[in-house]
């Protein structure tokens, strides 16, 4: 070999080392910091409480709770919904429309943030809704969007589609 191609190689394989040690070498920028994480642990419990308020108002239609039950429920997951709310609010967070919860400017009453909760709720349910598939209304199993028929309890599902 000459020793053009030995440096041309040598040169390469240093280019391939840096270019596989560059995210050890910008570890201390990725490192997120306090605030940060504790907005995430909060969205992320802001999410756990919306998509149980969903499955709470499903159990509810399909008649799986007492009604004093879902009430109870649902108002201890409301209130701890805005208090996570306002811890969110405190941290100052910019949040997007489609995925997070809409803020009011300035300070905003219980009543406005148990608003917003239901506000997310109902875009939680109306984008699953719109998905392909959904429910029986008999049994409560999962159906695709061609069924007519439920596959577990046999109930028609065109009914449900015209009604």
């Amino acid at each position: 070999m000459e020793l053009g191609s030995i440096l041309l190689i040598l040169a390469l394989a240093v280019l391939i080392v840096l270019y596989l040690a560059r995210p050890l070498l910008d570890r201390q920028a990725m490192i997120p910091n306090e605030d940060d994480r504790r907005l995430s642990a909060l969205q992320a419990e802001r999410d756990q409480i919306l998509a149980t308020i969903h499955e709470l108002d499903m159990d509810d239609t399909m008649g799986k709770l007492l009604p004093s039950d879902y009430q109870t429920q649902r108002a201890g997951l409301a209130q701890r919904g805005v208090a996570v709310l306002k811890q969110i609010d405190a941290l100052g967070a910019e949040e997007t429309l489609e995925a997070q919860v809409a803020f009011r400017e300035g300070e905003a009453s219980p009543e406005d943030r148990e608003a917003d909760l239901e506000a997310a709720v109902a875009r939680m349910r109306l984008a699953q809704s719109q998905q392909v598939g959904g429910f029986c209304g008999q049994c409560g199993s999962s159906v695709t969007s061609g069924d007519r028929f439920c596959a577990a309890c046999g109930a028609s599902l065109l009914q449900e589609a015209g009604a």
